[in-house]
């Protein structure tokens, strides 16, 4: 683990910009993720509190795993 990642606190509820920085992506993206305006990526279930969107880190992880289960090439394809 780097020293930037170490220095980041774990938390089970992330907002756009902390949600954001986990994924690595821009928080533009993000809400494009969250809004299902991504072709051909599932939505991110998310919650509003007012304006925010909070994310659970278990929701991401999972989202993440099924993305790759689902994009995985066939050994045949790879071949």
């Amino acid at each position: 683990m780097n020293s930037a990642a170490a220095a980041i606190p774990l938390r089970e509820i992330l907002d756009m910009k902390a949600a954001a920085s986990y994924l690595g992506v821009s928080r533009s993206h993000l809400s494009h993720l969250l809004a299902g305006k991504v072709p051909g990526v599932p939505a991110i279930p998310y919650v509003r509190a007012g304006r925010r969107a909070l994310i659970r880190r278990t929701v991401i992880d999972r989202w993440l795993q099924e993305q790759e289960q689902h994009h995985q090439p066939a050994l045949s394809e790879s071949r």
